[in-house]
């Protein structure tokens, strides 16, 4: 068959599907990609992975009316040149854009992935205000879709109870993530790699690291972890705090951790990493105090490379670990119990390498590539005969309507 998927970034078909589109190349399928045309480097890495047709389309992260409508022509033009059986569609822009192209085009089977909720992660910043209008654009684009299938189960039930979609029409496939991930990657990492980002970084052998991978965004729970940090700092002087991202300025910190970030003690920063296969391994345990997540996937690298974390209990980071197997949770938002679970770790190297090794193990067994391959391809095949029973699409006019109204909405939220 014909199968296309659309993301908005390139780095999302990179980091959550390229593999898998050479997976499906593999067993006979002509496979399409449609995303952004920048940054052309991580375009070709996804193309060299993938092998898939490529099709660049220009897309505006942001609500812009003008733009959207262009790109929603442009996919259009995609879908009636490619004439696709099937449709992936996620993240947000890329996911109401495809489902309504492929809405239009009449595309048999139309498959929505919610990589993570954009309503409820835009619950701090400037996006907070738009909450209202990013929940009508989720049940708009789940509207288009025949099947609808989520990351994490957390966020299965978050979407069902907010009305964003009916509970009989989503699912999540084994224990959730985009397509797994390449465990023994991680558990086996490149040695002189490893040891180039050790000497690189300054973090000589048997150095305490607490690693932390995301922007350092208040979302992500960067506050808390600063402002826990100079708790965690005191009682372990040696230890060193490894963050790998960089401040959003669209979601800035608040004083008191911004001064927290500016001041803090035995911090270690490295903006970008192409390879985190290199820097799980300097790690003691990983953190992702998140207040909202898809799924926390590198809280399933650092997993695969025997790594443990400390988790918050808030959607889309609990589903990413099982509290006292895989590492340790603490309530959402708590700096105290944040500080006392990474000292627990850090003051217990025995028990820390024993969740590091059942986090290895429950990964393997939950995640594997592989795995969820064959998951995805039985789901294609079951959705598949569902929809030649079913016997076509269903009239089309309501979701136009409701387009018209989002475009709308979209326009005079730009207004105020």
């Amino acid at each position: 068959m014909k199968i296309l998927y659309t993301t908005t970034t390139p780095i999302a078909a990179l980091a959550f599907f390229a593999p898998q589109l050479a997976h499906l190349r593999a067993q006979g399928h002509e496979v399409h990609l449609v995303t952004p045309p920048e940054p052309a480097d991580l375009v070709a890495r996804a193309q060299q992975i993938g092998g898939a047709s490529y099709h660049p389309l220009p897309m505006a992260r942001e609500i812009s009316p003008r733009r959207d409508l262009k790109a929603l022509a442009g996919m259009v033009r995609i879908l009636l040149q490619v004439r696709p059986d099937i449709v992936n569609f996620s993240t947000p822009k890329a996911g109401l854009l495809g489902g309504l192209a492929s809405v239009l085009t009449g595309v048999p089977l139309r498959v929505y992935f919610i990589h993570g909720l954009r309503s409820e992660t835009a619950a701090t910043g400037a996006l907070a205000r738009l909450r209202p209008l990013l929940r009508v654009i989720e049940r708009l684009t789940c509207a288009c879709a025949h099947e609808v299938l989520c990351v994490s189960e957390s966020n299965r039930e978050e979407a069902v109870a907010l009305g964003l979609v009916p509970a009989h029409k989503i699912r999540v496939l084994g224990a959730g993530s985009p397509a797994g991930l390449e465990v023994d990657r991680y558990a086996h990492p490149d040695a002189a790699a490893v040891a180039r980002a050790r000497a690189e970084l300054g973090l000589p052998e048997g150095t305490p690291v607490v690693g932390f991978v995301g922007r350092l965004a208040p979302q992500k729970g960067t506050e808390e972890l600063l402002l826990a940090w100079a708790q965690v700092h005191r009682e372990h002087p040696q230890a060193r705090l490894l963050l790998v991202g960089t401040p959003d300025p669209a979601n800035p910190l608040s004083g008191p951790a911004e001064r927290a970030y500016r001041e803090a003690q035995g911090l270690v920063q490295v903006d970008f990493e192409a390879d985190m296969s290199r820097l799980y391994p300097l790690m003691s345990v990983l953190t992702l105090p998140s207040r909202h997540e898809g799924l926390g996937m590198v809280v399933l690298e650092a997993a695969a490379a025997g790594v443990p974390s400390v988790l918050t209990d808030a959607p889309g980071v609990r589903d990413a670990g099982v509290p006292g197997v895989t590492g340790l949770q603490v309530p959402t938002g708590d700096v105290s119990a944040l500080a006392a679970a990474l000292d627990t770790l850090l003051s217990d190297p025995e028990q820390t390498r024993q969740l590091g090794d059942q986090a290895h193990t429950w990964v393997r067994e939950h995640f594997e590539q592989a795995h969820l391959w064959a998951l995805w391809d039985g789901f294609y095949t079951a959705a598949w005969n569902k929809r030649q029973k079913s016997g076509g699409s269903r009239v089309r006019r309501n979701v136009l309507l409701l387009a018209a109204g989002m475009l709308l909405a979209g326009w005079a939220a730009r207004r105020r």
